[in-house]
């Protein structure tokens, strides 16, 4: 019995944001009137294209990277949840995606809550990828949280303004 929450879906949940990241970040780059700011936004757009074709390979090779379950229902509550959550994260940037922020710190405050999302997420379904696969996924967990650095200190440098 497939559960919708499967390593499957949420690769293909992946797939999804990451389109919808790169994307959302093409749009604020467009829109943004401060260099440093339009640079990240440039830079994030690049990363999404580079981690949307990271998960199209784990899924088109699925039977080389997924654990398959075992026993019924051992696909936990957690990872379903998490899960849950990042449908909710894809509605989310389609709606901001047709929106536009207030303001370039407002913009940076929703590419936090992605990026948090997404290593939240990929953390939970490292534990269904194979050990010998599981450095490729490790690899886009390390650069999710190099983002979340970058966007934390812009932040900062646009609360100073």
């Amino acid at each position: 019995m497939t559960n919708i929450f499967s390593p499957q879906e949420i690769l293909r949940i992946a797939v999804k944001v990451e389109e919808k990241g790169k994307k959302l970040y093409e749009i604020l780059e467009k829109k943004s009137s401060d260099k440093k700011v339009t640079n990240l936004w440039k830079y994030l757009k690049e990363q999404e294209e580079i981690h949307r074709k990271t998960f199209q390979d784990m899924l088109d090779g699925i039977g080389d990277y997924v654990v398959a379950e075992v026993t019924p229902g051992e696909y936990g509550a957690y990872i379903k949840a998490i899960a849950s959550g990042y449908i909710f994260t894809v509605e989310l940037m389609e709606k901001k995606i047709n929106e536009s922020f207030a303001s370039d710190l407002e913009a940076v405050e929703f590419g936090l809550y992605i990026e948090k999302e997404s290593i939240l997420t990929y953390s939970a379904l490292r534990e269904y990828i194979t050990l010998e696969k599981q450095p490729v996924l490790d690899k886009v967990i390390v650069e999710e949280k190099e983002h979340l650095i970058k966007l934390m200190l812009l932040r900062g440098e646009i609360k100073k303004r």
